[in-house]
């Protein structure tokens, strides 16, 4: 084989190109500095061309080429390849199909989640040291949002495999509806997104998909929506997808892919609400090593006369691929003949029975807004005179819906803390605290008429239980409410890791792809994961892996019966057995510092370590001198030891993701631990079984 010439359109692998060298011919076009007298010399013995998803075989390039037999595509797209040229001169065509099926789903995935939980935007306000400055915005959950596919082939339907496993309703556009799918279909890509959250694109480009998402369909997708294109650039109408951003017509986008690669508009780049990556869908070692493989392979396979491995064929044509539908369809009109019917809710009753100072409130109504401003109304006069002491900034909607109900303190707001608990402690019945700040023995000492203290959070390590135990102090959290956003921000923080997702965007943003490519990352998928801690949110983070093809592992103080993942008794025997360690279990003593250099160096240089847990669960001045050391591969951090102060040695890091402790600051999530703390707060000044009580 070595005399056969084949033809390598650009640089696309050290190991193709190299394994390419060692069996066959092999010319590098982009090394040619006079293509002309390379053609005229060469072009007879050139029998197989290699091209990618960026540079094709054309018309003009297969009539250069009088002896090509085959074109084997580094890439799953062929619309860089004229396949009408090639089913006229009887030339097969292969491509990679499948082996990046994976990779490119897990891409989308870490879009929405980057985009949605503003992961990269975050990452910057950490590693600038604006969060000394203050809390960082709430971004929006994705855990049971919408999400619509045009096109359900194999990457469509990983991307929705993914996507289920947090919750999300999945519909689709294709040509026409797929019967063995039970997602809901629709015939327009309009009606699509407007019935989605999340819209993804996931398509063949063709002549019928070129611009299918057009300013009809982003306005139908609108200001709450977002656009994550992992098909091809020009999928989207870029300039209308860049106006609706800078207009706020849309609420956000993750591209991979535009339509002058390596141009990117520059409108995009001081933009917060967008995610903007080097077309690196496929582009980890593992994927590219298996891809290369399979080109390798096909040519093989051709000139051995057997049967190709991934054959597209030289007789396919143009109008064997689905027919989208696009602005040029009369079924976008649909969109205006939609009508929503509400009915009517049930006619409201309240009644209040005893009298106004403990009165026992019914309610029935399937409004539960009108239903929360009955409560208020009929609170407001008995309530107004409990003191509640909020510990800390939390949540704008938490301290309004306090202040409507109590007579409300706020500690930071007052220059003297000392002051303010002299003149008040004796009408402070109530304490709302958090993370940051809870009740400890001292504060709970000043307060000699406390009754309840109601956390904002799930972790109860800021408040002394110990002391609230002793003098009958009820003491509730927000369990539940923030699992879901926990366990999403973990694999968003994997992702963000293994895919370089953050690194990536700030590569685009400054310009960097104009001079060459970004280098491969990591593949996600089927990469086993242990998690310290299978309560809520571990068990919660091992269903979301599991739909990634995980292998999933745990320790925790003793053997789960229930379920079927491998427990280790000893963290250092997980650290050693997995790729990617979580730590989503409870700040104790004995938790403190459970991840030290023993469980670091277990884990290993390839290994990835993500902490959604309290920052001292981690031995910090290790774990830097790892990270800097190359011991440890990556890590994902949104909780720190010192919070707000993070170790500025990482700053320079690249395979380091820092968040600002926004585990659970989605809008959703922080309305819903809002609401949860209120109705504690309500239930126990109203003699009623507290929901969520710890004590």
């Amino acid at each position: 084989m070595e005399s056969i010439g084949v033809l390598m359109l650009c640089p696309m692998s050290v190991y193709l190109e190299q394994e390419l060298q060692s069996r066959f011919n092999l010319f590098k076009l982009w090394t040619v500095p006079q293509k002309p007298e390379f053609f005229k010399e060469h072009a007879s013995s050139i029998r197989a061309v290699v091209g990618n998803a960026g540079a094709g075989a054309d018309a003009e390039l297969i009539s250069a080429l009088p002896k090509l037999e085959i074109v084997s595509s580094y890439s799953v797209g062929v619309d860089k390849i004229d396949l009408d040229k090639c089913r006229e001169k009887g030339i097969r065509v292969t491509y990679t199909p499948d082996v990046l099926t994976d990779d490119v789903a897990d891409l989308a995935i870490g879009l929405i989640l980057a985009v949605l939980r503003t992961l990269c935007a975050s990452d910057r306000y950490v590693r600038s040291g604006a969060w000394k400055k203050g809390d960082f915005r709430l971004n929006t959950k994705f855990t049971g949002k919408t999400v619509g596919i045009i096109g359900l082939g194999r990457i469509g339907m990983a991307v929705a495999k993914r996507a289920e496993a947090f919750n999300c309703p999945i519909s689709y556009h294709t040509r026409r509806a797929k019967p063995d799918i039970q997602y809901t279909y629709y015939p327009s890509v309009v009606e699509l997104a407007s019935n989605c959250d999340i819209l993804v694109v996931a398509c063949p480009l063709n002549e019928e998909t070129w611009h299918i998402i057009n300013r009809e369909v982003i306005d139908a997708l609108g200001p709450k929506g977002v656009l994550i294109n992992i098909g091809r650039g020009p999928h989207v109408d870029e300039p209308e997808l860049v106006s609706a951003l800078v207009e706020g017509r849309l609420g956000g986008a993750g591209l991979d892919v535009y339509e002058k690669e390596p141009e990117v508009p520059k409108e995009l780049f001081g933009l917060e609400n967008v995610v903007l990556l080097p077309h690196i869908g496929s582009g980890t070692v593992e994927t590219r090593t298996a891809m290369a493989d399979l080109v390798i392979g096909n040519l093989e396979a051709y000139f051995l006369n057997k049967p190709l491995l991934t054959p597209l064929g030289g007789t396919q044509s143009k109008t064997t691929y689905f027919c989208y539908f696009c602005n040029r369809c009369n079924l976008v009109n649909l969109l205006a003949n939609i009508t929503t019917t509400v009915s009517n809710p049930k006619t409201p009753t309240a009644t209040a029975l005893s009298s106004l100072k403990t009165p026992t409130i019914l309610i029935e109504t399937e409004n539960q807004t009108l239903a929360r401003l009955l409560l208020v109304l009929l609170h407001i006069h008995f309530m107004d005179s409990i003191g509640v002491l909020m510990t800390y900034p939390m949540s704008d909607y938490l301290e309004q819906e306090l202040q409507k109900r109590f007579n409300l303190f706020k500690l930071w707001a007052h220059s003297s803390k000392s002051d303010l608990l002299e003149k008040h402690s004796n009408s402070i019945q109530a304490l709302v605290g958090n993370t940051k700040i809870g009740a400890d023995a001292e504060l709970i000492d000043s307060l000699p008429k406390l009754e309840i203290v109601s956390s904002y959070s799930v972790g109860l390590d800021k408040i002394d239980l110990r002391k609230c135990e002793e003098k009958g102090i009820r003491v509730t959290n927000t369990p539940d409410v923030l699992t879901d956003d926990v366990a999403e921000l973990a694999i968003g923080l994997i992702l963000a890791v293994t895919r370089r997702v953050c690194e990536c965007d700030r590569f685009v943003r400054r310009g960097f792809w104009k001079k060459g490519n970004f280098g491969l990352a990591t593949k996600f998928s089927g990469k086993s994961v242990g998690i310290v801690g299978l309560g809520r949110i571990g068990t919660a983070i091992a269903k979301r892996a599991e739909a990634f093809g995980c292998p999933i592992s745990y320790h925790s103080r003793s053997e789960k019966p229930e379920t079927n993942y491998k427990y280790y008794s000893n963290i250092i025997d997980l650290a050693a057995n997995c790729h990617i360690l979580i730590v989503a279990c409870a700040l104790t003593e004995e938790t403190r510092h459970i991840v030290n250099r023993e469980v670091i160096d277990a884990l290993g240089p390839n290994g990835i370590l993500i902490n959604i847990g309290r920052g001292p669960h981690i031995d910090e001045t290790e774990l830097v001198s790892a990270l800097l050391e190359g011991r440890l591969g990556g890590a994902g951090l949104d909780v720190f030891e010192n919070e707000p102060d993070v170790p500025e040695r990482l700053f320079g890091l690249e395979n380091v993701v820092l968040l600002p402790h926004v585990g659970s600051d989605t809008v959703e999530t922080s309305e819903a631990m809002a609401d949860l703390v209120i109705k504690n707060l309500e239930a126990h000044f109203l003699k009623k079984p507290l929901l969520t009580p710890v004590i």
